[in-house]
């Protein structure tokens, strides 16, 4: 088959290391990704680059088999193969039979036939079939249009000891709590609009994830968590056994948030529920169960910057976000933008890193966070806070 027989007008792109055929997209920018013959979304490029970097940074010198389960045009199976030096077999796989076609041109058009297989089934009916005579993988990809919910019990059964799930959400409107009840209905969590919904949301989609992964046997730790446009992600290690899954399970509890002070702190999800802020007496406003552990290693999001920098040409669009996650403090829960610290002291906002800095130096813990350039992640209390603001 040729570009002219697919029925649809394409265009040639280039992604990474990727030269590739997609629908030609509209001129307006509004339009809806959603309404192209084949799912193709330029703007998610450095969820993309994250999966090459990760595996890249993580995987270098092990072969591994690897599925794209909701592949569409087939560009992040076809740079895995360019990109990385990791893959023994990419699966791209899509429902589709629109997007195999496509992929196959594509894969042709990059020489990776030797790598990449072209898939067309229901991206459940593929991973369930793993463990029932279907080998598994090392690393399994789910990026839907929404939610990946459907498709997290499956995509587990299709890992590996110590594989790795990534997943992404673009239903921030339920996961960052515009929708509670969608959001309930998905994920069996509540949201709670906060100034760090996003990254309640990422830590409601981990939760979730570690819960899913859990009813079957399985631990799942989150490696790389970050929120970024219109979508958040989450990559999870894949571990076996009950104790390790029971282990994970007691860091999915509550996060709790006093909008009179500010506070910010957990509460594991069995003991007594917290209803009353302890610094100043007012309400508590609670999101969960989310997952109250790391989100994200600093090392291995530093080895990702670092493989990045080696060829910054193709990963352009993704060196401010690792750059980020490498200084973030991923110890810290949540994070308060300087507004609304300033809104909470009736006083003047100042520079975040003047607040970072003066925080240190009174020996609390104080970082930027990727999400919100002037969001602060800091174990201080508000007292401490409005003394680096008179100062």
């Amino acid at each position: 088959m040729k570009e002219a027989d697919l029925g649809y007008e394409v265009e040639v792109r280039r992604e990474g290391k990727a030269v590739f055929y997609s629908p030609k997209l509209p001129q307006k920018r509004d339009y809806a990704p959603t309404s192209l013959p084949v799912f193709f979304n330029p703007t998610s490029k450095p969820n993309r680059d994250a999966t090459i970097l990760l595996l890249a940074a993580r995987h270098q010198g092990r072969r591994l088999r690897i599925c794209d389960a909701l592949a569409g045009t087939g560009v992040r199976s076809i740079r895995i193969a360019l990109e990385t030096d990791v893959a023994e077999e990419i699966v791209a796989n899509d429902v589709s039979p629109r997007a195999c076609e496509l992929m196959k041109l594509n894969v042709e058009l990059n020489g990776v036939g030797g790598l990449v297989e072209v898939s067309c089934l229901d991206a459940n009916e593929l991973l369930a079939r793993c463990g029932r005579g279907s080998p598994r993988y090392d690393y399994v990809d789910i990026d839907p249009i929404g939610s990946p919910a459907s498709f997290l019990e499956n995509g587990f059964r299709g890992c590996r000891r110590n594989a790795v799930l990534g997943a992404t959400a673009t239903d921030m409107p339920a996961l960052a709590g515009a929708k509670r009840e969608s959001c309930i209905r998905k994920y069996d969590a509540k949201p709670l609009r906060s100034p760090f919904s996003k990254e309640i949301a990422l830590r409601i989609l981990a939760g979730f994830m570690v819960r899913s992964a859990a009813r079957l046997g399985l631990a799942a730790t989150p490696i790389l968590s970050f929120s970024k446009d219109h979508y958040i992600r989450v990559f999870v290690e894949v571990d076996r056994g009950k104790n390790l899954a029971n282990e994970r399970l007691r860091l999915v509890g509550w996060i709790l948030y006093c909008p009179s002070c500010v506070k910010i702190r957990s509460a594991e999800r069995f003991e007594k529920p917290i209803y009353v802020c302890e610094d100043c007496g007012n309400p508590m406003e609670y999101a969960g169960p989310a997952w109250i552990g790391r989100l994200t290693d600093g090392d291995l999001a530093a080895r990702m910057l670092s493989r990045a920098g080696e060829e910054p040409e193709l990963y352009r669009e993704s060196l401010k976000l690792l750059e980020a996650l490498s200084l973030e403090d991923h110890s810290l829960l949540g994070y308060i933008p300087v507004n609304f610290f300033a809104r909470a002291l009736r006083k003047p906002p100042i520079k975040p890193l003047k607040l970072i800095q003066g925080l240190r130096e009174m020996g609390y813990r104080a970082s930027i966070t990727h999400i919100d350039p002037s969001g602060i992640k800091t174990d201080a209390p508000l007292e401490a806070v409005k003394q680096v603001f008179e100062r």
